[in-house]
């Protein structure tokens, strides 16, 4: 059967999101969908979806084409998690990482549905329009339970927080099914992002209305940007094979004949809130093992080492993850970073134009007035093209005003000048990922990891 998609991943409205944490998949020749929608602070949650979205991808490249899907979803979602568990343990700046996942795999006219969280998936089919994944909270664990009714939901909006993640703890609780579709089923898999600024009733007239499953993805955009997008926002639209316009004849939430899953045992106790629309995990009880307990882990991950390698591009995407750390630590510097040059400037009493300048640049940046910044930094370039320092917080500035091309560009020029200006190298990458230019990125990472070697070295 012929698969088609449209898509979109958008970072919204919000000036408070500069960063887009969701990502997603859209592999028709594998019949490979899903969203993720990451936690976190600072890149956290960007560094946790995209880890998901590879090593889901990986998993079910190398999966074999005979074994039970639901068991080989599983298995994929599994090593998501753990890789993002084990991530999140390498730096406490990981520690609040990580992500809800909505994925469908297609195979024929049999489609496995899996999800973690509330990034949800929807079927538009002959007019019925149903939601096939029931978001992971207390409310909807509660009502499926049969322990309070729909009709009492409205009034318990307190127990709408979400109890499952990829990465909080070291397993996790799939839920995934099987279902049949016939030719012209249409799915959607979004993000809280779409669905929390249109109803199901809305979703689904767009996805009756627009045949082509792009214009859909789009038109859902649109209409979110109208009221607001506080939240970053994604949607896949799957079209399975001819796509078909008629009306929508019924709506199910799915909690109406949905069965309790039992989802609120203590093994699920981390929970997640959303206050105003945004995920916030809640990871104080990450699992803390004793120094014993590290000994011990450490002879597994020794005695596993030769099998975990085996796994095909496992090294190679360590590397990437620990240079990617480097780029959420960096995000950790927000305003701070090499401060101290900064006021041993303003202190020094000189009285130069070019430290006149360069403290003005600082101050306004540092109160994010970013165009201000730009200006400053500009002209003490132009001025003095040899100091490299002018030309980092140049790039900085316009990194923040998501100038990215030029970000990159300026951040290249204060190494040329300065190679030991590490930090350059990080935020040229992070511009680079920004931009969608990978190889570039890991590029200046490697730049960065080798000058701090030869730092290293020379002391």
């Amino acid at each position: 059967m012929e698969l088609n998609a449209g898509y979109v991943c958008d970072r919204g409205l919000n000036p408070k999101r500069p960063v887009n944490q969701d990502r997603f998949l859209a592999i028709p020749e594998r019949g490979l969908f899903a969203v993720f929608d990451g936690v976190g602070g600072q890149r956290a949650g960007e560094v946790a979806s995209q880890t998901a979205a590879e090593t889901i991808e990986e998993a079910l490249t190398h999966a074999s084409s005979d074994g039970n899907s639901i068991d080989t979803i599983r298995r994929a979602l599994d090593f998501a998690n753990r890789d993002i568990f084990e991530l999140a343990e390498t730096d406490p700046a990981y520690k609040t990482m990580a992500t809800t996942v909505a994925l469908i795999y297609v195979k024929g006219g049999q489609v496995t549905v899996a999800h973690v969280g509330d990034s949800r998936v929807y079927r538009l089919e002959d007019g019925r329009f149903s939601r096939e994944t029931i978001d992971h909270t207390d409310l909807n664990d509660d009502i499926r339970a049969g322990r309070i009714s729909k009709a009492e939901a409205p009034a318990l909006e307190s127990l709408n927080v979400i109890n499952r993640a990829l990465g909080v703890e070291n397993t996790v609780e799939v839920e995934a099914k099987s279902i049949t579709a016939s030719d012209g089923a249409r799915f959607l898999l979004c993000s809280d992002g779409i669905y929390r600024h249109m109803s199901d009733h809305e979703i689904a007239r767009v996805l009756a209305e627009n045949k082509d499953p792009q214009r859909a993805a789009d038109e859902l955009k649109r209409i979110v940007h109208q009221r607001g997008a506080e939240d970053n926002l994604t949607a896949v639209v799957v079209q399975l094979g001819r796509a078909r316009q008629n009306h929508v004849r019924s709506i199910d939430d799915g909690l109406t004949v949905a069965k309790s899953i039992a989802s609120t045992q203590s093994t699920q106790a981390s929970r997640a809130t959303r206050p105003g629309g945004r995920i916030h995990v809640d990871f104080d009880k990450r699992p803390q093992p004793n120094d014993s307990q590290r000994r011990r882990e450490r002879r597994i991950e020794r005695d596993a080492a030769s099998d975990e390698n085996s796994r095909p591009g496992s090294g190679s995407r360590r590397v990437m993850y620990a240079l990617l750390i480097l780029v959420v630590i960096a995000g950790a510097f927000y305003a701070g970073l090499r401060t101290s040059d900064f006021f041993k400037a303003r202190t020094s009493g000189t009285q130069s134009a070019g430290v006149d300048a360069f403290q003005t640049g600082r101050e306004a940046f540092e109160r994010g007035d970013y165009k201000t910044a730009s200006a400053e930094f500009d002209a003490l370039a132009k001025r003095e093209p040899a100091n490299a320092k002018a030309f980092f917080w140049l790039g900085r500035a316009q990194l923040e005003q998501r100038e990215y091309a030029a970000a990159a560009k300026n951040l290249e020029e204060s190494v040329a000048r300065q190679p030991s200006l590490h930090e350059a190298y990080v935020w040229q990458a992070a511009a680079y990922e920004a931009m969608g230019e990978k190889l570039k990125s890991a590029s200046a990472l490697a730049r960065y990891a080798e000058e701090r070697r030869k730092t290293n070295d020379e002391r």
